[in-house]
C-alpha cells in the first residue's frame, strides 16, 4: 500500500511539473524519476508522431467490392467459377446426355457411319480425283424417282435409316393434321 501511494504522489507530480514548465525547487526531489520519464517519451515521441499511420492503408476496399473483384458478379457480366450448364437433356431413346442444339453422342455416331458410306458410294460413282461438279441424289434400297439426266444418282444397297429424312436440306418437323383454327380466349369482356 505504501509503494502504490508514493508512486500515486510520483506521479502526480511530475504531472504538476510537466504542466507548470519551470522546475519548482522544492518540489526537485520528489519529481526526479517521474519527471525524467515524462520528458525523455516527451522528447523521443516527437520522432513517433505519425509512425502509427506508417503502415495502416488509408483508402480501404469495402468487403464487396474485394468479394466483386475476387469471384466477379453476375450483373456485371463477370462470373469467375463454375456455372450450371441448364441447357442439357437426356435422349429418351438413348438414355444419354447432350446440350440442347447438339445431337446426343451415339446418334451422332449413327448420322457419321451413314454420311461415309454415302461418301464411299459417291466416290464409286464419281471416280477417285474425278470433281464432283454435278448434283446428286442419294436413292437408298426401295425408293424410285424419276432423275433429269442432269443430277447423278447414287444406289445404295440398304433401306434409308429412319434418322434420314428424305431431302437432307429440308427438314419436316411433323405434319399438319387438318386446317389450322385460331382459338380466341373467352371472358375477357
Amino acid at each position: 500500500m505504501y509503494r502504490s501511494l508514493c508512486t500515486m504522489v510520483d506521479h502526480t507530480v511530475s504531472l504538476l511539473l510537466s504542466r507548470w514548465g519551470t522546475m519548482q525547487p522544492q518540489l526537485a526531489v520528489l519529481g526526479t524519476t517521474g519527471l525524467q520519464q515524462h520528458q525523455g517519451s516527451q522528447q523521443n515521441d516527437s520522432w513517433l508522431k505519425g509512425s502509427i499511420l506508417w503502415n495502416t492503408p488509408t483508402h480501404r476496399r469495402t468487403v464487396e467490392k474485394r468479394t466483386t473483384r475476387k469471384f466477379g458478379a453476375k450483373n456485371w457480366g463477370v462470373v469467375k467459377g463454375p456455372q450450371i450448364n441448364k441447357r442439357i437433356r437426356v435422349d429418351n431413346k438413348t438414355g444419354e446426355y447432350f446440350e440442347l442444339g447438339k445431337l446426343a453422342p451415339q446418334t451422332y455416331k449413327k448420322v457419321m457411319e451413314e454420311t461415309r458410306r454415302i461418301q464411299k458410294r459417291m466416290a464409286d460413282t464419281f471416280g477417285v480425283g474425278v470433281p464432283k461438279d454435278e448434283e446428286v441424289l442419294v436413292v437408298y434400297k426401295g425408293e424410285g424417282s424419276s432423275v433429269p439426266s442432269s443430277i447423278r444418282v447414287v444406289e445404295m444397297e440398304h433401306e434409308r435409316p429412319a434418322f434420314f429424312s428424305q431431302n437432307l436440306l429440308q427438314k419436316e418437323h411433323g405434319k399438319q393434321t387438318g386446317p389450322q383454327q385460331t382459338v380466341k380466349p373467352s371472358g375477357l369482356g
